[in-house]
């Protein structure tokens, strides 16, 4: 290897090194409030960095936040993968919900991220592009989990309903008063559980799918 090999290698580990501490800063920052009313002073303030320094890295503050819930949202997606892997068809519902809670409970900025950008965010062109990949392979996910619905069964539809009760589940209980975080959790994975135990009702289905198995 060439010095200038050398030195362009070092060039790029301390260009990875700023930006990662750029991304964390940013990531406390936009926590507390949507990336649309936070400031570049007040990442750089958290960086401990001068503003001039983060728009080498990063254009605006819908750029850095984009690049922060994507890091986090792959690695979020990677580790619920491995869980899936080691689990069996019957087991992947149970370990979707269990990881699906219990990551967004010990992870509160990135919680706090996506669900302040959900409720209040607006993101457009490049940007949206990006976070959709992320958004779809996380979606093709929970497709996996219902792989053995019936052929008829809308998937995809099945796949928003358990984001949208997991989500809800975190939004009504994560902050449950008078209890722990731990606590909390194990709260949440009792209603986890029971929502896995309604989707299994409404798969055993006789009929066209969407409709419930009548009781006898």
């Amino acid at each position: 290897m060439t010095k200038k090999d050398t030195l362009s290698k070092l060039k790029q580990h301390e260009r990875e090194i700023r930006e990662d501490l750029i991304i964390d800063a940013a990531r406390t920052v936009f926590g507390a409030k949507t990336y649309d009313k936070v400031s570049m002073q007040e990442i750089a303030n958290a960086a401990g960095i001068a503003k001039s320094s983060i728009y080498t890295y990063f254009k605006n503050q819908e750029a850095l936040f984009v690049e922060a819930a994507y890091r986090d949202t792959q690695r979020f997606i990677s580790e619920l993968e491995t869980r899936l892997q080691e689990k069996d068809d019957a087991q992947k519902l149970d370990a979707l919900i269990a990881h699906f809670l219990e990551y967004n409970t010990r992870n509160e900025v990135y919680w706090q991220m996506i669900t302040r950008f959900s409720l209040y965010g607006e993101i457009s062109g490049e940007s949206s592009r990006k976070l959709d990949v992320v958004a779809r392979r996380f979606m093709d996910l929970l497709d996996l989990v219902f792989s053995g619905a019936p052929p008829e069964a809308d998937k995809r539809l099945m796949s928003h309903t358990l984001f949208a009760a997991l989500s809800g589940i975190l939004i009504a209980f994560r902050k449950y008063p008078g209890r722990s975080e731990d606590q909390s959790l194990a709260h949440m994975q009792r209603v986890g559980r029971l929502v896995k135990a309604m989707f299994d009702v409404y798969l055993q289905r006789d009929g066209s799918a969407g409709k419930p198995r009548q009781p006898s």
